[in-house]
């Protein structure tokens, strides 16, 4: 388990909990094949999940085929933010380069101050992903 220690600007709170109550900050990644492309960063999985969705609404133009972009598009239309980044992940390796998402959850002990966590840390392709297809 790899551990992250956090230390804030001292005039930044670390922590809006009770004492020894453990807070949750929820961290997700794209990544390509050069390293990562975006990181969301938030408090709860709907604000990070909302992150995404805004980065493949403006990325799946450029990522996807046409198809696959009027489907995510329709997604995030209705409202299925998660469907949406399900889509674009399923297809964003078929026209150009790969992207995969990778999310954790860390939690800070406010006794200690520290934030904790598995957080993926990887410039890997998963097993199985494309590599993409460049034309």
């Amino acid at each position: 388990m790899r551990r992250l220690s956090f230390q804030p600007e001292p005039s930044v709170p670390i922590a809006h909990g009770a004492r020894g109550k453990e807070e949750t900050i929820f961290v997700s990644v794209v990544w390509a094949i050069d390293g990562p492309r975006f990181v969301a960063v938030a408090r709860t999985e709907e604000d990070g999940l909302t992150q995404i969705a805004r980065y493949i609404a403006e990325q799946a133009q450029w990522q996807l085929w046409p198809l696959a972009v009027r489907r995510v598009t329709a997604l995030l239309e209705s409202g299925d933010p998660a469907g949406a980044v399900t889509e674009y992940f399923r297809h964003v390796g078929d026209r150009w380069e790969a992207e995969w998402l990778t999310t954790a959850r860390l939690g800070l002990d406010v006794a200690s101050g520290v934030w904790s966590g598995s957080l993926p840390l990887s410039v890997s392709l998963p097993a199985g992903a494309p590599i993409g297809k460049k034309t």
